[in-house]
């Protein structure tokens, strides 16, 4: 029977690209060595072949024969079936099987979905077809689910959230191509700060500029190659009554020698203080992982009695033509402490042949996180699927029972499926294993720290993507996210293959292909900004700036939802290459780490951990993110009250009202009449959902210490090693 899997020579080129792991496959023979592959387009090889079905429509789930003949036999020639618009090359084939003799037969078990498909007869590892393709239409059982419609509709209805409780005093964007209101651009030569859009920035020339997945419709760049040093100003924003706030924006910088960023604010027209510094001597020149496509979180501390705040961000350029993008500025309170005991889970994935590394995982996490109330497990337990694969994860399972959870949440990848026998069987054995009846469904894990629900999604047919789903899992996916927003609850979603323009790497447009359904899945996320997907499959480090990121929508909450890395216990990778077309995924060592999750009444958080660490402890933390619940009372850090002082013995001569004092400085974004607006108001700031366009335009921003960097970011050797190549 044939496996579904790519064919040796995609195999070796999708390992390449980073859109598989590095195992061989159950099915494949590892050593053989492929011919160079030919364009589909070209005309079919000049040889004496056939090719025969002995049926050209049949019903999912039943066998097809196809025989064959060729005057140009070997051993690597092959059929491989393909959706009818699409032809052989960079897509790989749904199912395939080898062909090695001058004639014969090759049975596929067609566990496909419905629809018009293609069956090619192919010479040597390569796509070179050796006769015309056979037409071939399979229709579904009656009463069986097919895929769901991508273009389905998505219906707009964004949570509204406020001040009061995701923490957000303002909110600032670009995507009108100008500056918000009351902002301005200073610089030593006609092109400054300038907006644009991630496109026709790239179209410029790329050099990593791509790589800004993060940015929404408009942004700002400050570009060597475009301009001179450059000073962007905001506009005054309201912080009466707080003792400390935060600036947060989306950056991507990339480095040079004598060339900086630097951010500042001024209270009251006092002078700057510097929050951050971008140069040679924090940044890795040329290429530096922790500040591409990141996120910048800025904490200080208010001074007694300022009313407002105004921030800079300079830009000096170097000898060399390097550059600095933002986008999504927000002027937030800064949350309290966390107080409570959490309901904690552990997150694990991509383990992929590894179990031992598993098993040394699990153990770890018990001496991190005790008492855990549940195991989340996102794709590629196991490397293929078999038998002996999954008898592996059982044996680690049993011996590990007594320092586990009693609950396991698992989601399936692309591993699970591309044993021999076809999807169905592949998923069966999965399923067994989750010890459940469906790829989707949801848990509730329950503890101190309260309920934190847990939506699975994953795969239910064979083709045409990756992640093809019924029209049923994405409908229970609205559901219960409107279910739990309801209930002002935050909610975790898990799933392997990421979205477009989500976690790290997923910057590349191929990303954006594994779910069948990914612009409708990230149009319904976006309206719930008490969303956290976690996903794995790229193996990519946590170090990088996008391992946890927010991902907004044009429609939806300006705030998006929370995606965060899952990281893997298998093998790491890593993007190379100046651009997005030409750029290569390769693997940079072996890795086993993993994320811990802990719900508290008002947050969540985060925490990435290396079980490989070197340090005395056996693991080292990694990273942090908290996403604070935007849906419940905020609780900021306040300035503390001043008692008034005792009354003067005589009347004093009576000062000005404030309305009547000379040289009364502007009204701040965000403050109200009587400038008390930063500690317990929104007046003055944008619409709960974002849209206050008669004042400023608006870009969904980072909501209220959502990606909020830890202590312990562990900047690696590697990173080093990536800077000086």
């Amino acid at each position: 029977m044939a496996a579904i899997a790519p064919t040796p020579a995609e195999r070796r080129r999708r390992a390449l690209l980073r859109t598989a792991a590095v195992a061989a496959f159950a099915t494949m023979t590892v050593g053989a060595v492929a011919v160079a592959p030919v364009a589909p387009d070209a005309a079919v090889a000049a040889t004496a072949s056939t090719l025969t079905l002995q049926s050209s429509s049949l019903e999912s789930g039943a066998d097809i024969v196809a025989a064959y003949t060729t005057a140009d036999p070997h051993e690597r020639n092959w059929i491989g079936i393909y959706p009818a618009d699409q032809t052989p090359g960079p897509i790989p084939s749904l199912q395939w099987g080898y062909t090695p003799g001058a004639s014969g037969e090759r049975t596929f078990d067609i566990d496909l979905p419905a629809g018009d498909y293609r069956v090619w007869f192919l010479s040597r590892d390569g796509y070179t077809p050796l006769t015309e393709p056979a037409a071939l239409t399979i229709t579904a059982p009656e009463g069986a689910p097919v895929p769901g419609d991508p273009s389905t509709p998505v219906e707009i209805d964004p949570v509204e959230t406020g001040v009061d409780t995701d923490g957000v005093i303002a909110r600032f964007g670009f995507d009108d191509g100008a500056l918000p209101e009351g902002w301005s651009v200073e610089s030593d030569e006609a092109v400054g700060w300038s907006a644009t859009t991630r496109p026709e920035w790239v179209a410029e020339r790329d050099e990593m500029r791509d790589r800004f997945g993060r940015a929404h419709e408009g942004i700002l760049v400050a570009d060597a190659a475009r301009g001179g040093a450059t000073t962007l100003t905001s506009a005054p924003v309201a912080v009466a009554g707080l003792a400390s706030a935060r600036l947060t924006f989306d950056s991507h910088y990339r480095g040079a020698a004598e060339q900086s960023g630097v951010v500042r604010v001024a209270f009251d027209g006092g002078e700057p203080q510097e929050l951050l510094r971008l140069d040679s001597t924090s940044v890795v020149d040329g290429y530096d992982e922790t500040q591409m496509n990141g996120a910048q979180d800025l904490v200080v501390e208010v001074p007694a009695g300022a009313r407002e705040a105004v921030f800079t961000w300079d830009f000096t350029p170097g000898a060399e033509a390097r550059y600095w993008a933002i986008d999504s500025v927000a002027v937030h309170r800064v949350q309290t402490a966390a107080t409570g005991a959490p309901t904690s889970a552990w997150v694990v994935s991509d383990i992929q042949g590894h179990p031992q590394d598993l098993q040394h995982g699990l153990g770890d996490f018990a001496r991190i996180s005790p008492d855990p109330a549940g195991l989340l497990m996102v794709g590629d337990i196991v490397n293929s699927g078999t038998e002996r694969e999954w008898n592996e994860i059982y044996d680690v399972m049993d011996a590990t029972a007594g320092i586990r959870p009693d609950t396991t949440v698992a989601a399936i990848g692309n591993h699970e499926r591309y044993a021999a026998g076809g999807f169905d069987a592949n998923r069966d054995r999965f399923l067994a294993f989750a010890e459940r009846d469906g790829v989707w469904y949801e848990q509730v894990l329950e503890g101190p720290g309260g309920d934190l629900p847990v939506i699975v999604l994953g795969q239910e047919f064979a083709g045409p993507s990756d992640v093809a789903m019924s029209e049923q899992q994405v409908r229970f996916l609205e559901q219960r996210l409107a279910h739990w927003t309801a209930l002002d609850q935050q909610v975790a979603v898990i799933t392997h293959f990421p979205l477009g323009d989500t976690v790290s790497a997923s910057w590349h447009p191929g990303y954006a292909t594994h779910h069948q359904q990914n612009d409708r899945l990230t149009s319904i996320l976006g309206n719930h900004p008490n969303a956290i997907v976690l996903t794995g499959h790229t193996h990519y480090p946590a170090e990088q700036g996008d391992w946890a990121m927010q991902r907004r929508t044009v429609d939806g909450h300006p705030d998006g939802f929370t995606a965060v890395n899952t990281i893997g216990m298998h093998v790491e990778w890593d993007a190379f290459g100046e651009t997005t077309a030409t750029r290569t995924e390769e693997t940079t060592g072996d890795m086993n780490r993993g994320l811990t999750l802990e719900r508290y009444d008002d947050r969540v958080v985060i925490t990435a951990y290396d079980f490989a660490a070197s340090s005395a402890a056996g693991y080292e933390q990694l990273r942090q993110v908290t996403v604070p619940n935007p849906l419940v009372a905020f609780d900021a850090e306040l300035a503390p009250v001043v008692e008034p002082e005792p009354a003067p013995s005589e009347d004093p001569v009576p000062s000005p009202a404030p309305s009547q004092a000379p040289d009364a400085p502007q009204q701040p974004v965000g403050s109200d009449d009587d400038a008390s607006t930063a500690a317990g108001s929104s007046a003055g700031s944008l619409s709960r959902t974002g849209a206050d366009g008669a004042t400023l335009t608006v870009l969904a921003a980072v909501a209220a210490g959502v990606l909020a960097l830890g202590t312990g970011l562990v900047l690696r050797a590697r990173r080093l090693r990536r800077g000086a190549e």
